[in-house]
């Protein structure tokens, strides 16, 4: 047999278990349960309901709670608001739990993830960026803006111009091309297609004294076709902000050097990453789940046993041989190691907290008047920061609250009087909740630098949080699937509800892959 190879075929374990709770999660979502979906916690592969934020380690524990009080009442919560015919077109892990793209029903970890390439397109070549900014200026030009030239001037107040730099989606100029995008190591230009818009719009609260305060406000989903839902398109000015969407995976949007993946953890540290990405203490095994504790002190065992005879056998006289397959062994342990560090970096959103899996939907501000992302202007580098699609729309949504409440509560008022001694700084316009990037152009080393203090940004996210929790409570009942945030305290006693008012359209986009 000089000239061949023989080739060895090691099948992995089949987990009866998986298989299992991948024929309950079929029979789940055919009943209507769309949002149940399936995880893996450690070598455990458990169910999770999206609307309840819950975990069920088991079919039984399952269906209990799917039967329970509390399910029942967060899904007639979300039913006004989150079901409907046209549903949003995201799966983000934490509200919105759209299938439809799904590949496989259970979420992988880091070591046997298989995500989609991006298409990149090489960062000197923006050719289709610099025609639609060409096309757009003559427009501005002709038409003239609402509130200024500038897309950000002192204290960056946003310009809404009559239309945008990535407000054509006719198709015939190609693909819109975001530049200067870092993605696994390189800054590339990043095409992007619309996915649809997001209507926003709010209910005021007036008293009979004239005084008026914002009760609700919501984002609507309405496709691609604006004409959809209560208001016709053209009532709805156009956002200077867009988000634009990801499948999330571990390199998105950061760069890592070698030092970061190479650093190493000991196989027989007191503390262990779980495959969640969760730092805590080595633990005794749980006599709850003797058969799973049993089968992977097994593994162990054998895989320990494993690298031993591959170090210790080989060929008596064939030293390299035995080096090679040491080699091997470092490797694979090295390899762990890295995955390891990789989890442990998993980054959590940093406007919920929660963290961002993998191959769910995430999702980053592009300014629309400068066709950059929002980050850009915070960093030379093409990074930028990531969040839960559904988190960032609420932030978005925030940012337009506090903007329309500072005006409307300065109407009336002189500019004459002291101003306040270290008043808080105020949103004046969408920006990131990490950086506070907004996308304006820099020149040189001259970055954005952030207005608002750390504490007053925690204190609005905190405040998203909230008023989000009380919008699922008392939703605005629509025709089109929604999500939004509701002040209670706003609402004025004594007084008299509005009709709804139109306010920004959102464009969604997605990056090709």
């Amino acid at each position: 047999m000089v000239g061949k190879e023989l080739v060895v075929r090691k099948n992995g374990p089949v987990d009866i278990r998986e298989i299992a709770a991948k024929a309950t999660l079929r029979e789940v979502r055919q009943n209507g349960h769309t949002y149940v979906e399936l995880r893996r916690v450690g070598k455990r592969v458990i169910f999770f309901c999206t609307i309840c934020l819950t975990e069920c380690f088991s079919d039984t524990v399952l269906f209990d709670h799917l039967k329970g009080n509390l399910h029942s009442r967060r899904y007639a919560e979300a039913k006004v608001t989150l079901f409907g015919p046209m549903p949003w077109p995201f799966n983000d892990g934490v509200l919105f739990f759209n299938n439809s793209r799904e590949k496989d029903p259970l979420l992988l970890d880091s070591s046997s993830q298989n995500t989609r390439e991006l298409a990149l397109v090489p960062a000197n070549d923006t050719e289709v960026t610099s025609r639609l900014r060409d096309d757009s200026s003559s427009r501005n030009g002709a038409k003239g803006t609402r509130r200024g030239a500038n897309a950000h001037g002192n204290g960056r107040t946003a310009s809404v111009s009559e239309d945008h730099v990535l407000s054509n989606q006719s198709g015939t100029d190609g693909p819109l091309v975001i530049p200067s995008v870092l993605l696994k190591d390189v800054v590339s230009d990043l095409p992007v297609h619309l996915l649809g818009y997001g209507n926003i719009a709010y209910r005021l609260w007036e008293a009979s004294k004239g005084s008026k305060k914002i009760s609700k406000i919501w984002c609507a989903w309405v496709g691609q076709d604006g004409s959809h839902g209560l208001d016709e398109c053209d009532t709805y000015e156009q956002s200077d902000f867009a988000i634009v969407n990801f499948s999330y995976t571990i390199e998105l949007g950061r760069k890592w050097s070698s030092d970061d993946q190479d650093l190493p953890i000991s196989a027989g540290s007191f503390f262990v990453i779980d495959d969640a990405g969760h730092r805590g203490k080595r633990r005794k095994k749980s006599f709850s789940d003797q058969e799973a504790s049993s089968e992977e002190s097994n593994e162990q065992s054998s895989s320990a046993h494993d690298n031993s005879q591959a170090i210790i056998t080989g060929s008596p006289t064939g030293t390299s041989h035995n080096l090679q397959v040491g080699l091997l062994s470092t490797k694979s342990m090295r390899r762990e190691l890295r995955k390891q560090k990789r989890l442990a970096a998993e980054k959590a959103c940093d406007i919920c907290g929660r963290p961002m899996l993998l191959e769910k939907d995430v999702a980053t501000l592009l300014n629309c008047k400068t066709g950059n992302l929002a980050c850009s202007s915070r960093n030379s580098s093409g990074a930028f920061h990531l969040f839960h699609t559904s988190c960032l729309v609420h932030w978005t949504i925030l940012c337009q609250y506090e903007m329309l409440a500072d005006k409307i509560a300065s109407k009336g008022k002189s500019n004459r009087g002291r101003k306040a001694k270290n008043a808080p700084k105020k949103i004046t316009s969408i920006l990131c909740p990490e950086c506070q990037g907004t996308g304006i152009h820099v020149e040189g080393d001259e970055l954005e630098k952030p207005t608002i203090s750390l504490s007053e940004m925690f204190r609005y996210k905190l405040k998203a949080i909230e008023a989000h929790k009380a919008w699922m409570k008392s939703p605005e009942v629509l025709e089109n699937c929604s999500t939004g945030l509701h002040f209670p305290a706003e609402q004025i006693e004594n007084s008299e509800e509005q009709e709804v008012i139109p306010l920004k359209s959102v464009a969604f986009y997605a990056a090709d892959g």
